[in-house]
């Protein structure tokens, strides 16, 4: 309790301290240096979370080339470095030595829950336990992807090899590191967490060092943040919302920073991006159009800033591809001959598409959206009735008007990795309000921010259509960001009383449709990880041998057993109809682990 009382009176003493600025500003007073410190603080605490996600990497793969030497405490060291660099941070940034302590304390706070969290709940998604944890627990263990690039994950099973292999391993360095300092597979989530809290720092940051009143910046920080693919993944270890969590913060980081050049904000930035490019592929392509769109903005209206630019940019790209990306981005160039393989293929090795092993047009994708039109599969999307198909509610998805779900389709939110209007019950009514909004700025903002509304739309909207496999929230996160993007413009531009009272009903709705589906997610997810403790509590007091049937959750599965002290007999692949089921994925979802007695029939 105490330290959430200095937490309460932290924040307080940080929005009176801004709040005094602005009313002096407003008076002509001066403005003193303790008036900058809150925005000040949020950068300092933002960029510390952002180089530690990047230390720890940086130090995995480091251990890793010198034959795992350290391993164990690269998680600790990481650590050490960015609270130092946070210190040295708020010194640059002009924060007094009496108050640096506060991004530290911070950081630590957060760093702190997010473990707390992430030893809560457990990993149900299937990716998560069928190859992204192998992955990590072979890096830790075994596997060198620096030394080996191709033969480090030859014990996986069916196409989880050539993911592990060839895909982003950002994350899996950063939970790996933690996994071989703790010995606990779970607390490697909380990298989601933190970098969550670390999005929402750095938007608040922007907001108000842009000008936003207080409480237009803490919605904006809050809607930003809360994207319904970061929060259903929050507690597994899906990347998607890593991905989409560190694109924000880059985004705001880069535009921020070529108005206010200061460490902390280029800092962020470059570790923001670094950690969107090595979360996934389309981390790299997505930040790109980013990094374009402000480079098409500054060419035209803020030339001054274009080598600013340039250098942030060409730093962000080559750390992030050359340095910490070198496994996949340059092993895959130098033995496939694509950067981007398997998605994409070279002539010699043609990718998985044109191989017909298309798994999510194949498996994923709602039997009626096969082989349609872009538009068509975004409508049902966007527009469609909440669901999961073709795993629940039959194979095929279905329409809906605007603000007619009903409380079953609310079912859609118990699975992390949600299809149809995953991104929220109520978003595609917000989107077309956001429309009207911002059709409605158009013939009032000047012509420079017009400009700016119809970039940044524009820009979202042709990222999204890169791939047909966009219209799954989880491939397209960024999506969440357009009816955000006018409320920016109406909040920060001299709107009338009725515009501002039309945002801010937008914003209540958004952060109520957000608030609904992580409020389903996570009561599921409650609920399911105090079965699964319960069942291993059980398995392990009976002090029996059992069987399991682990299908393809093998190393998942053996390490959850092993930490909880159960004795065992891997079966794999065989099945076991007749056993009992584990709690280990979402009802609707295939090959959940099961399991018997020795000797049981």
């Amino acid at each position: 309790m105490r330290v959430w009382r200095h937490l309460r009176r932290f924040f307080r003493n940080c929005f009176g301290d801004f709040c005094r600025a602005v009313r002096d500003r407003g008076t002509g007073g001066l403005v003193s240096e303790r008036n900058v410190y809150p925005p000040s603080v949020f950068w300092v605490t933002s960029s510390t979370i952002a180089a530690f996600l990047c230390f720890l990497q940086l130090g995995a793969m480091t251990s890793l080339l010198a034959g795992r030497t350290g391993f164990a405490i690269v998680a600790p060291i990481a650590l050490m470095a960015a609270l130092v660099s946070g210190y040295w941070l708020a010194r640059r940034d002009g924060i007094p030595a009496s108050m640096c302590w506060w991004p530290v304390c911070l950081t630590l706070a957060l760093l702190a829950s997010a473990l707390l969290l992430s030893a809560f709940f457990y990993d149900f998604s299937w990716d998560g336990q069928w190859y992204h944890q192998s992955g990590i627990i072979s890096i830790a263990r075994d596997s060198n992807p620096l030394s080996d690039p191709l033969g480090s994950f030859a014990h996986t099973q069916l196409h989880g090899q050539l993911y592990e292999v060839h895909y982003a391993k950002g994350p899996w360095y950063c939970a790996a590191a933690i996994f071989a300092t703790t010995g606990r597979i779970e607390l490697g989530k909380c990298i989601n967490w933190l970098i969550l809290m670390a999005t929402f720092l750095g938007t608040l940051a922007a907001c108000l060092s842009g000008g936003l009143r207080r409480s237009r910046a803490l919605a904006i920080a809050a809607v930003a943040a809360i994207n319904p693919v970061a929060i259903s993944e929050i507690t597994t270890f899906l990347v998607d919302g890593v991905m989409a969590s560190s694109l924000v913060l880059a985004t705001v980081a880069t535009v921020s920073a070529l108005r206010h050049p200061r460490p902390a904000i280029m800092v962020t930035a470059v570790a923001a991006s670094i950690i969107c490019i090595n979360s996934k592929f389309t981390g790299l392509i997505y930040l790109c159009f980013l990094l374009a769109a402000v480079g098409f903005w500054c060419l035209f209206k803020a030339r001054r800033s274009l080598p600013q630019l340039a250098c942030l940019s060409a730093a962000s790209l080559v750390l992030g591809v050359c340095l910490w990306g070198y496994n996949p981005y340059i092993t895959n160039t130098l033995y496939r001959h694509q950067p981007f393989y398997p998605i994409l293929g070279s002539a010699k090795y043609p990718s998985l598409a044109k191989q017909g092993n298309d798994g999510n047009e194949k498996y994923e994708t709602p039997k009626n959206m096969v082989g349609r039109w872009r538009a068509v599969r975004f409508a049902y999307s966007v527009f469609g009735r909440p669901g999961n198909q073709p795993y629940r509610e039959g194979k095929n998805a279905s329409l809906m008007w605007p603000f007619t779900a009903r409380l079953h389709d609310l079912y859609s939110y118990t699975y992390q990795d949600s299809r149809v209007a995953a991104l929220g019950p109520f978003f595609s009514g917000c989107l077309l309000l956001s429309i009207a909004l911002g059709v409605w700025l158009l013939f009032k903002l000047d012509a420079s921010s017009r400009w700016v509304l119809i970039l940044a739309l524009a820009t979202i909207v042709a990222s999204l259509l890169i791939s047909k496999h966009s219209w799954w929230p989880r491939y397209g996160p960024q999506l969440w960001l357009l009816p955000i993007v006018p409320m920016v413009l109406a909040f920060k531009e001299s709107s009338s009383r009725l515009q501002i009272r039309f945002t801010w009903g937008l914003c209540a709705l958004l952060l109520f449709n957000a608030v609904v589906v992580a409020t389903v997610r996570l009561n599921w997810e409650t609920r399911a990880s105090l079965t699964l403790r319960h069942q291993l509590r059980g398995l392990r007091d009976s002090g029996q041998e059992y069987e399991f049937s682990t299908r393809f959750f093998d190393d998942s599965a053996k390490e959850r057993l092993t930490e909880a002290h159960v004795r065992f007999r891997d079966l794999g692949l065989t099945k076991l109809p007749k056993g009992h089921e584990l709690e280990s994925v979402v009802e609707g979802y295939p090959d959940g682990v099961r399991y018997r007695a020795v000797g049981e029939k």
